[in-house]
């Protein structure tokens, strides 16, 4: 079994977070060709997104309480199992409906799968620690859904749609595997009343009716639609309206990329000399910038690729050092229901983030602009609610 402050626990909780990003994400550049393919029409095909983040953001609000009621082992592994026969599913799929339904069923598993990870976390260490710790995991979250793409597009050219699902059945397999013989049991009690709903309730109550909690959780809500506002416009950005390649679109993605290399390197440096939330103020801070930035230059009618790379960059740096400090900031109060709140944590994240690109894809005009704005919005949501929410009820001693 893996040590609690080994590298090697680390990945592994990285890793199993990841699985929500690559499995949305991995097969994107297929979608036309799965059109033809299944006989169906580009609504239809669609539908296997839409259901998709439907299970996902319903799962979450169950999977950190069953958690709670079973242990992170358990809950990892029946997941898992979920997961990867749906995404054998998935691959088989010989009609839209089928895909559609087996979508549905893995993203039952992924939810639990990327939900329980942050719980382990939290069952291990607080403050500074978690937000270490977070911060490893979150720089393979930050590179996932930029990665997810590129690798989808290589695997459809060589060997048909259907490797995609392959691809993600073997990395289930291989997860699963990887905790049956290397993630110890770190819930130390397990709660038998944790799936009662009037209990489960009494939870999210608890949680929400901290304002530290909810500023928290909507900060990193800020900084999560901001990354689902690029992801889900660049594409349209950078090939229709600047006429770029798709080739080099996957380069501008991984310039972009790097910035989470480089927000990790700088939030670990700085977390030690200033504490948990001066880094968060600050990170925030910059994430309003840089969307401030590539919003006006949106709007002044510059049509660069780097007018858009470049401030995007800034904002994933900003988003390292606001993501996992602000979640530990979050889970920290919580020992005894680091799952629920979690859970909740990831439910109204998410909600807000996916509404965020869902507008983004609507209102593309063929410009920069509706992307750009999204950007902003996100990073002033991030920079308003820390301040007013988490700063303005800080307790007597600092969270560090």
């Amino acid at each position: 079994m893996l040590k609690p402050d080994r590298h090697g626990m680390t990945m592994l909780l990285g890793a199993l977070v990841a699985i929500a990003p690559l499995s949305m994400d991995i097969y994107l550049p297929s979608l036309p060709s799965m059109t033809g393919a299944l006989g169906a029409t580009a609504d239809q095909v669609q539908l296997t997104i839409s259901v998709y983040m439907f299970g996902w953001g319903v799962a979450q609000l169950f999977a950190g309480p069953i958690s709670d009621r079973f242990g992170r082992r358990p809950a990892l592994l029946w997941a898992l199992v979920v997961y990867a026969l749906a995404s054998v599913a998935c691959a088989l799929a010989q009609d839209v409906g089928t895909l559609i339904a087996a979508r549905f069923a893995q993203a039952l598993g992924m939810a639990a799968v990327a939900v329980v990870p942050r719980a382990v976390v939290r069952d291990l260490h607080a403050g500074e620690r978690a937000a270490r710790m977070l911060s490893t995991m979150m720089l393979v979250l930050g590179i996932a859904p930029v990665v997810a793409p590129i690798v989808g597009a290589e695997l459809h050219v060589r060997f048909g749609w259907r490797s995609n699902f392959g691809f993600v059945t073997l990395y289930g397999v291989l997860l699963w595997l990887a905790v049956r013989f290397g993630l110890p049991e770190t819930l130390r009690e397990p709660d038998p009343t944790a799936l009662d709903p009037r209990i489960m309730l009494g939870n999210w109550r608890r949680v929400l009716a901290s304002r530290r909690y909810v500023g928290f959780v909507l900060t990193i809500a800020g900084a999560w639609s901001g990354l689902f506002a690029f992801l889900a416009g660049s594409a349209f950005v950078f090939v229709d309206a600047m006429g770029e390649s798709e080739r080099s679109y996957s380069v501008y993605l991984g310039l972009v990329s790097l910035g989470v290399f480089a927000g990790t390197a700088l939030a670990r440096r700085a977390l030690p000399r200033i504490g948990l939330e001066r880094l968060i103020g600050a990170s925030t801070g910059v994430l309003f910038a840089a969307g401030a930035t590539m919003a006006a230059l949106a709007w002044l009618g510059v049509r660069e690729p780097l007018a858009v790379a470049a401030p995007m960059f800034v904002f994933m740096a900003a988003y390292m050092g606001t993501v996992p400090q602000a979640t530990a900031g979050a889970l920290t109060p919580y020992p005894d229901i680091a799952g629920s709140a979690a859970s909740l944590m990831s439910f109204i994240q998410f909600v807000i983030a996916a509404s965020v690109a869902l507008v983004v894809g609507f209102a593309f005009d063929g410009s920069t602009r509706p992307m750009a704005s999204a950007v902003v919005a996100a990073g002033t949501l991030s920079f308003v609610a820390f301040r007013l929410l988490v700063r303005r009820a800080a307790p007597t001693t600092p969270c560090r």
